[in-house]
């Protein structure tokens, strides 16, 4: 085999390689989003939302979101409970750090400008803060 073949066989399987996460992640992203009162999960109404969209949901439930690098905002309401807001900053997802540790640090960098290489934690308790723990 020439040097020039392996050098163009390289370059063509780390190109593929790169935006990894992009090719292999989804867009929407489903949450487990509970809130708490003294350890307690507390049925309340809900919205997610980051600068992809908003969604309502109830608490404790599941939330389909859209991927993006926002914070995604959660704001919940009940009968007893008054309306606050959390935050929850989107990470670094594993097929991100794959895409790097693969030699993609073009595609790394895509992935997290584009947000489908962040992603938000899967399980979001909130501590009511209302509760007076």
């Amino acid at each position: 085999m020439s040097a020039t073949f392996k050098l163009l066989a390289c370059t063509a399987v780390v190109s593929l390689l790169s935006g990894c996460a992009s090719l292999l992640s989804e867009d929407v992203q489903e949450l487990q989003v509970t809130l708490l009162c003294k350890q307690r999960p507390v049925a309340v109404s809900c919205t997610a939302s980051n600068d992809l969209g908003r969604w309502q949901f109830a608490s404790p439930g599941k939330v389909l979101v859209l991927s993006d690098t926002s914070v995604l905002d959660i704001t919940c309401r009940g009968h007893s409970t008054p309306r606050f807001t959390v935050s929850v900053p989107p990470l670094p997802s594993w097929s991100m750090a794959g895409n790097l540790l693969a030699g993609g640090l073009f595609g790394a960098a895509l992935d997290a400008y584009s947000g489908v290489g962040m992603k938000y934690p899967e399980n979001i308790d909130i501590n009511n803060p209302a509760c007076g723990e």
